[in-house]
């Protein structure tokens, strides 16, 4: 098995902050306090470490100071422009191929959950798993997933859709406003969620199947499979800070530091390594595109002294910070 750090992919936080935009709210702060970039993200190519999306959804809810906050994004989510929910929709006969559809599509998307659709007997159950057990209750992330599968099955069933049919387990039935639905709700766990319904409805034709669409080819998917990969792009926005400890990058990653430790061992690598190596890639990279003040550069990186950066810069490439600029800016 493939050892990896849980990721997501960035862009699907946009739902979030656009929806806090359009309240005339401000999520900057926020995003500065964890690190994240304060535009909002278009590039579905970057990817975060699962820990910091479900932070920052749950903290989104408490900037709206609406409980429903995630329930409200996902129910509305528009379907056509994800494409594992459109890809799903639009392809399949029944409604047990629009779910199984999704569960293969959106694992491009993310490798710290994994969708399913389990099938027993009489009744039948559409559900996520979290790889890992996070270290808080997910309640308002719970409730997005809620909301936008229970929106796939509203879409595909139409008229035959009955919420009294399904049982949904949520880590927090708070958050989801299930009387405005005639939803039945249970309390599940912080591992994920689930849908229960009949399995008569996977037979169900699909009303939005394209009848003028062929299955295409499986897309190559973005998501890092390399667990020095992922453990680079969880590191990579926490550079600046100086105290990017051993310990502090294993807790960023999501892992126990005994564990990532030896898992990078067996790669041939180790933090410090991993956390030097960029420090050195985007100090050189600054250097050597921009014109930044070597200070400035310094202090992106992790270092307050420029002096201190400086000896750490010539260990890393065997030049000076300046004979590299020099180097580079140098005509050939």
């Amino acid at each position: 098995m493939t050892k990896t750090l849980p990721l997501v992919r960035l862009s699907s936080i946009n739902p979030f902050l656009l929806e806090l935009r359009r309240r005339g709210l401000d999520a900057a702060g926020l995003l500065r306090s964890m690190n994240l970039p304060t535009e909002i993200p278009a590039s579905p190519e970057i990817f975060s470490v699962s820990s910091l999306i479900y932070e920052l959804v749950e903290r989104t809810a408490d900037i709206a100071d609406d409980r429903f906050f995630g329930f409200g994004i996902g129910r509305q989510l528009d379907l056509t422009k994800w494409d594992p929910a459109r890809s799903a929709a639009e392809r399949s006969r029944t409604i047990g191929g629009v779910l199984a559809r999704f569960t293969v599509k959106a694992e491009e998307h993310s490798s710290a959950s994994q969708f399913y659709l389990h099938i027993s007997g009489k009744r039948s159950t559409f559900g996520l798993r979290r790889v890992r057990r996070p270290s808080i209750p997910l309640g308002q992330n719970d409730a997005f997933y809620l909301g936008f599968m229970s929106q796939m099955l509203t879409n595909s069933l139409r008229d035959q859709w009955d919420a009294r049919e399904c049982l949904f387990r949520v880590v927090d039935p708070d958050c989801v406003p299930a009387g405005d639905y005639g939803f039945r709700i249970a309390k599940g766990n912080r591992r994920g969620i689930q849908i229960a319904f009949p399995t008569s409805w996977l037979f169900v034709p699909n009303g939005h199947l394209r009848p003028d669409v062929r299955d295409e080819p499986a897309l190559e998917s973005g998501m890092p499979v390399s667990l020095i990969e992922s453990v680079r792009i969880a590191l990579r926005p926490h550079l600046s800070d100086a105290d990017l400890t051993v310990d502090r990058a294993a807790k960023i990653c999501g892992y126990d530091r005994r564990r990532l430790s030896r898992w990078l061992r067996e790669a041939g690598t180790t933090l410090s390594k991993e956390i030097a190596k960029l420090r050195a890639e985007m100090a050189e990279h600054d250097l050597t595109h921009t014109d930044r003040r070597i200070a400035d550069i310094a202090q992106s990186v992790g270092f307050k002294d420029p002096t201190t950066f400086s000896r750490a810069f010539r260990n890393w490439t065997g030049q000076s910070p300046q004979e590299c600029r020099r180097a580079h800016t140098s005509p050939k």
